[in-house]
């Protein structure tokens, strides 16, 4: 009798309790209702294709030794460019030691040996060198960052020696099981055989000895609105107010924090919003990664783009926190002036929050409306216009590139010669 009384109450208990249940479920409102993010306000539009790190990632130019004394470069646009690189990124790089700069005498191997300079233009982590090159980065250096990558080969020994560079000169790290041979280094050299002969000057820039032939292009484009960046960078646009200037008819969106400005006839925004300094240090490979993915959100990627240095102008924490992307054109990168700006995006970021962002509204077509063959100087004429436009400062890279100028409906890409300085900042020679 007792044990029945259990089973009956134990039948009860279990009722009720399912009972509860159906009340909890479809009687109860949600808690995950409550919970709101900035999400949820809007769903942000998809304005352009998304990029991964690793795309942008490619080298600022290749400096091919051919022995003799003698040099080429390879540009982005050249076909060799990629030849070259396409089998380096192949191969492995195994067994890093850290070795003394001094301990190869570079100014022989740069006269005497056969080899390849990967020269990237600014400092790129180890950590994210490896999403490209089959790098072993388990070892004691590996959180450095390189801006520059010498193979060489010395055939009477059957060696090749492979180096990577830190960014801050202070290290060179060697790779002593590469996965190269002498014959893989002679026949990436061997394409600089049919390419323009290049002499060296100083600081480690290499000036052309012919002309270079560059297309002049006139490109149509669309344009972003101020209303779908709007929607797009804030979570609650109906919320935002909107303020113009009557004077050159800049706008300027706020909400209860962040800012969009809106200039330049609408062509350029820059977008900020305030992020409260933190202790702790920041990590450049987390940094360029949020910002690849904060651009992915917000207006992604309308072209082919480059992670490049920043130049050194503003306060010292903005400077160490931009993440500067370049964009190129048929192979070259395009540099704008003070004039028009026009080419790149640029973030800072602290710990990976995104408090300002600088970018063109401006989308070119992918293939060119017209263009026009065009050679740029060379030689002792190219040196002198290079001086000019350093002014005495440190010059660190030139480069064929793209000046826009914002022609009604089209960019005008005028083909330039661009100069890089220590500083970072980047003057077109004229």
């Amino acid at each position: 009798m007792i044990e029945r009384g259990k089973s009956l109450l134990l039948v009860l208990l279990v009722a009720l309790s399912l009972v509860q249940s159906y009340f909890l479920a479809y009687s109860m409102p949600s808690m995950d209702a409550k919970v709101k993010t900035d999400q949820d306000y809007v769903k942000t539009e998809p304005l352009g294709p998304e990029e991964k790190v690793e795309k942008l990632l490619f080298p600022e130019e290749l400096v091919l030794h051919m022995g003799q004394d003698k040099h080429t470069v390879f540009y982005p646009n050249d076909t060799f460019f990629h030849m070259v690189l396409d089998k380096l990124v192949s191969r492995e790089f195994k067994s890093f030691q850290r070795v003394p700069a001094d301990q190869v005498n570079w100014e022989q191997v740069r006269k005497d040996e056969a080899g390849i300079e990967v020269r990237f233009g600014r400092e790129i982590p180890f950590d994210l060198l490896k999403r490209v090159y089959k790098i072993d980065t388990d070892f004691l250096f590996s959180g450095d960052s390189i801006d520059r990558i010498w193979i060489f080969a010395r055939p009477d020994s059957g060696e090749v020696r492979t180096y990577f560079f830190s960014a801050d000169g202070r290290n060179v790290y060697e790779s002593s099981r590469a996965d190269l041979t002498v014959q893989d280094v002679q026949q990436s050299v061997g394409f600089g055989q049919y390419w323009k002969p290049y002499r060296y000057w100083a600081n480690g820039v290499y000036i052309p000895e012919q002309s270079l032939p560059v297309t002049r292009l006139d490109v149509l484009f669309t344009k972003y609105t101020p209303d779908q960046m709007q929607r797009n960078l804030f979570s609650n646009p109906n919320a935002t107010r909107m303020i113009q200037d009557s004077k050159d008819g800049t706008q300027i969106y706020m909400d209860s924090k962040r800012g969009l400005k809106i200039e330049e006839a609408g062509s350029w925004m820059s977008y900020k919003d305030p992020v409260a300094p933190t202790e702790g240090r920041d990590d450049l490979s987390e940094n360029i990664a949020a910002a690849v993915q904060f651009v992915n959100q917000h207006g992604g990627w309308n072209g082919s783009f480059r992670l490049v240095r920043a130049a050194e102008t503003g306060s010292g924490a903005d400077r160490d926190n931009a993440i500067r992307f370049q964009q190129y054109y048929n192979g070259f990168p395009i540099v704008s002036d003070k004039g028009f700006r026009f080419g790149d995006m640029q973030l800072t970021i602290q710990q990976g929050f995104v408090s300002s962002y600088e970018r063109s509204l401006l989308v070119l077509e992918s293939k060119p409306e017209s263009q026009q063959d065009q050679r740029l100087a060379a030689g002792d004429a190219l040196l002198s216009m290079i001086r000019q436009a350093a002014g005495g400062t440190t010059v660190e890279a030139i480069y064929p590139a793209y000046r826009p100028v914002l022609s009604e409906d089209r960019l005008k890409l005028q083909p330039v010669w661009a100069v890089r300085l220590a500083t970072g900042e980047v003057r077109i020679a004229n």
